[in-house]
């Protein structure tokens, strides 16, 4: 009798144990989130390539960029201007014109100007983001919602410097993106005589610079035209 009833209590707690481990609940599956989803694709810059670049070197040299830190105040700068009464306008030439894709890249050129003005014109190209975003509605009666949006990347932006050579003062800056406006087109003029340094920097943009001099030393001289900016694309 003993026996049978250790065999019948063995008998039962191995079915509460059966039992039990049927109870266990399993893990839920995780679906997609639901709400707002976004992401980011493909990257535009269109800027045409001139059909030539050109460096003169009569007028330009390629040089070390000034050491950074701490920039001298711009100054601004007076005097040596173009005769206003003069009755012929005046004809320039180009001494430099190139397009540079910025990846954080800086470069610089030292110029002597004993003719002014020097006239920079630069038309920019900066990166453009495109975003596709998904909005899915709460309500079963409404469709969900899909937009895509373009924008300037964020980490695009250009600056030129041109600074006093001998003493490292800024004469004039500009650019594109932090601190500066998002227009695309820059003209610079630098109206004195002098010797300059002239620094170019910036990331995920391209930029197609030209620099003009007057040619009153050279009546044969085919005259430089404004440089022509293409209109950014949205």
């Amino acid at each position: 009798m003993k026996r049978r009833g250790y065999l019948l209590i063995i008998v039962v707690f191995l079915a509460i144990a059966i039992l039990c481990t049927g109870c266990i609940t399993p893990p839920k599956e995780t679906g997609p989130a639901s709400g707002n989803n976004g992401g980011q694709q493909g990257t535009v810059a269109a800027t045409p390539t001139p059909t030539q670049q050109i460096i003169d070197t009569r007028y330009l040299t390629q040089a070390t960029p000034y050491p950074t830190g701490t920039s001298p105040t711009p100054r601004t700068t007076y005097g040596n201007l173009p005769n206003a009464t003069d009755e012929q306008p005046t004809v320039y030439k180009v001494i430099y014109l190139d397009t540079i894709d910025f990846t954080y890249s800086v470069s610089a050129y030292s110029t002597a100007i004993t003719d002014p003005p020097l006239i920079i014109e630069i038309c920019l190209s900066p990166k453009m983001v495109t975003r596709n975003i998904w909005y899915e509605s709460r309500y079963t009666t409404r469709e969900d919602v899909y937009t895509t949006q373009t924008y300037i990347s964020p980490a695009s932006y250009f600056e030129i410097r041109v600074r006093d050579k001998a003493t490292g003062d800024i004469v004039e800056k500009d650019g594109f993106g932090k601190t500066y406006s998002v227009e695309t087109k820059k003209v610079m003029n630098i109206r004195s005589a002098g010797e300059y340094l002239i620094e170019f920097s910036g990331n995920d943009i391209v930029a197609t610079v030209q620099m003009r001099v007057p040619a009153r030393d050279d009546p044969t001289v085919t005259p430089a035209m404004t440089l022509s900016c293409p209109t950014l694309a949205k």
